[in-house]
């Protein structure tokens, strides 16, 4: 790190600094105290009991490495929350710098358009709208330095530095161990660098392509071996915590193999048709078929068109696969290669924009990617300041439940000391009039690894979580169903809060 702050001083403060900036601004509503899931459960658990019940069974050990930290040193957990993001905010855009600075290196090329299409398409590769949630947890920082990690390995790969395949290995593992999610990038981001580069490269075409084969048979090979010692990890964490904790699908039929494909195929359509709600419906397809148009138009070699549908090919694989071998449901943050098909294919095609000779093709590539950024741009504030007002909205039904107990306690005499919730016939997982964004809009007052950590936040206290009697719910919640919070869901008797979640 210390080494690239330098080589930024001395090559391009200006880019990195407008980079910087332009980065705070799009993400400065991170920059408040905001609330995931995880952060209700870090509040319950405390820094020294969270990392253990979470980060070490994943295999995230430098996550509860800075947890125990923070632990030890005491740092509120509001500050460090927004401190988290801030330093998030920082390696997202050096990443952004370094993968401008690698892409200019090969095209080479001094234009002053060329480099501020080249940073906007930067910006929708790396900040796009699934990576949004590397800055909504506790350990955002920490995500955001995996994503760092993974652009550094790509510049060794393009460095030819001496023992470049060692650093790279070092690179990705210590990227997977912030967060193993990540190591999906990695192949996304080596391709379309690999393919400006052949662009840009004026040796002969099947000298690079056998480069490229054997290129790509190295990194995979690396990934490969990376994922296998990450495996390890994992299995040693829960071994020695002895925790029985089984994230894995088991498809022991093939009615099983096709009831999962099912469901993988209502994911994809979330995640692509509906891109999470987070762009306009069906926006990724139309830029992949606009971007395979403006290739072709712009005379790109077949073999070129090749490897590009091959990334998005790999993307694809590298989202569904794990979805048939993980219990994983609708997630941006394991699934951000699909959201960086825009910003590679911008960046191929002001590669392939710079061999030719016709201007108005070049300004109309230039101004696709300007275009592109600022939608992208508008569409991350959007989404982030949908993320604080889905806090607001979580946030007033907390102190509701808390004034309702209180209320209860003085005019009874009766301590609440439990809680029981069940939910209703056609429970959501959003609230009202809020965009259904995943992670970032879900309610934690409905999630059932969350609900009761936020109750405990939210009511200053710790509540014994408690089953419901049968009588006890036909008499309060039978048959009641409800599209919106109200009061009529909360039932207290003797020491005891009941909650129907709708």
């Amino acid at each position: 790190m210390k080494k690239i702050f330098k080589q930024i001083n001395k090559e391009n403060k200006i880019t990195f600094i407008l980079t910087l900036i332009i980065t705070i601004l799009i993400c400065q509503n991170f920059l408040q105290m905001h609330y995931s899931s995880d952060t209700y459960v870090l509040y319950d658990l405390g820094y020294m009991q969270y990392p253990q019940k979470y980060f070490l069974l994943d295999g995230r050990f430098i996550s509860a490495i800075v947890c125990y930290l923070a632990g030890l040193i005491k740092i509120p957990i509001n500050a460090y929350i927004i401190g988290m993001d801030f330093i998030g905010i920082i390696f997202i855009a050096t990443a952004i710098y370094i993968i401008n600075d690698i892409v200019l290196s090969l095209i080479k090329i001094q234009d002053k358009k060329v480099k501020i299409a080249t940073l906007a398409s930067s910006f929708v590769l790396i900040l796009n709208q699934f990576a949004l949630e590397y800055l909504l947890f506790p350990e955002s920082a920490i995500m955001c330095l995996g994503v760092l990690l993974n652009v550094i390995a790509v510049k060794f790969m393009v460095k030819e530095t001496k023992h470049k395949y060692v650093k790279i290995f070092i690179t990705l593992l210590i990227a997977a161990l912030c967060y193993q999610g990540e190591l999906n990038i990695f192949p996304i981001l080596a391709l379309t660098i690999y393919i400006i580069k052949q662009i840009t490269d004026k040796r002969e075409y099947k000298i690079k392509e056998k480069e490229f084969l054997i290129e790509m048979i190295k990194l995979a090979g690396i990934v490969c071996v990376v994922l296998v010692i990450l495996l390890v990890l994992v299995k040693f964490g829960k071994n020695l915590l002895n925790s029985k904790q089984d994230r894995m699908m088991h498809l022991n039929s093939l009615e099983a193999v096709k009831l999962r494909g099912r469901t993988v195929l209502e994911y994809m359509e979330e995640l692509w048709t509906q891109n999470m709600h987070m762009l306009p419906k069906h926006a990724s397809t139309i830029v992949l078929l606009t971007s395979l148009i403006l290739l072709i138009t712009l005379r790109t070699k077949k073999e070129f068109i090749m490897q590009y549908i091959l990334t998005i090919f790999v993307a694809f694989f590298i989202c569904v696969l794990p979805m048939f071998l993980f219990n994983t449901g609708i997630c941006g943050r394991v699934n951000v290669p699909l959201m960086m098909l825009w910003g590679a294919s911008l960046l191929i095609l002001i590669a392939q924009s710079t061999i030719i000779e016709s201007q108005t093709k070049k300004r109309i590539i230039y101004a696709f990617a300007i275009i592109s950024f600022i939608i992208n741009s508008i569409f991350l504030m959007q989404n982030i300041t949908e993320h604080i007002a889905s806090n607001r909205i979580e946030e007033n039904n907390g102190k509701t439940i808390k004034y309702l107990i209180e209320k209860y306690e003085s005019e009874t005499g009766h301590k609440v000391t439990k809680f029981s919730y069940l939910y209703d016939r056609d429970p959501q997982q959003f609230a009202v009039g809020i965009k259904p964004i995943g992670s970032l809009t879900e309610r934690k007052l409905a999630c059932s690894w969350s609900v009761l950590q936020a109750m405990n936040f939210y009511c200053e206290r710790k509540f014994q979580l408690v089953g419901i009697q049968r009588e006890e719910y036909d008499e309060y919640f039978l048959n009641k169903d409800y599209s919106e919070f109200s009061e009529e869901q909360i039932v207290i008797k003797n020491d005891t809060i009941y909650m129907l979640i709708y």
